[in-house]
């Protein structure tokens, strides 16, 4: 996940956040994670529930961890590999 305060309109900041969201086929589950400091992840049977899910988890992590409550915009990216057995 990478997040970034964007100046916008009239001097509002406004969090940016890219949420990586993926399949593991072996349990058959969605993975919303991050590799740098401020530590999400979530899991979920379904795409839609993981991203329910990441709205209501982002505004107290982001208070929790950068002490910042302003509005948040959620770029989620999801990525599902699915590997085909060969043909008889």
């Amino acid at each position: 996940m990478n997040i970034k305060l964007q100046k916008i309109l009239k001097g509002v900041l406004q969090m940016d956040c890219i949420i990586i969201c993926t399949f593991d086929n072996e349990s058959q589950r969605w993975t919303a994670a991050s590799d740098d400091k401020y530590g999400l992840v979530l899991e979920s049977n379904s795409l839609e529930a993981l991203m329910e899910r990441v709205k209501i988890a982002m505004p107290d992590m982001l208070e929790f961890v950068c002490n910042y409550t302003g509005p948040v915009t959620l770029h989620f990216k999801a990525e599902r590999i699915t590997p085909l057995e060969a043909a008889v």
